[in-house]
């Protein structure tokens, strides 16, 4: 705790603190006030998702022991992103720590990259 949340404390124990009985609050918009709009296409491009267990089969975290990596070659941004967020969970869900690594950047954009297992 630190020193200003020792003297808060310490004056309100001690009485010298006064409370408003009614704090201000700021005016919050009720939910109607914003409108749903209907029947607007929605972007190709929020829709597109990445598979990456269609391309490389389910992978191999689960198997993996301390010092082992795998490489994917030749990701899409798109793939790529998915293959970050599934090393985050990974790190949430599977015994271990898993890190990824880019190892090349190529010039239309894709990326190869290395997952190792770290502890």
């Amino acid at each position: 705790m630190s020193r200003m949340s020792d003297y808060i404390i310490g004056e309100e124990e001690a009485g010298n603190v006064q409370h408003d009985p009614n704090p201000f609050e700021p005016d919050v918009p009720e939910t109607s006030a914003v409108q749903i709009d209907e029947e607007i296409p929605i972007p190709s491009h929020l829709l597109e998702r990445s598979n990456l267990n269609k391309k490389w089969g389910t992978l191999p975290f689960s198997s993996m022991n301390i010092g082992n990596s795998f490489a994917l070659t030749n990701l899409s941004p798109k793939e790529f992103t998915a293959l970050r967020a599934r090393v985050s969970r990974a790190n949430k869900k599977q015994e271990g720590v898993f890190a990824l690594h880019t190892v090349n950047k190529l010039d239309d954009g894709n990326v190869d990259a290395r997952v190792f297992r770290i502890e």
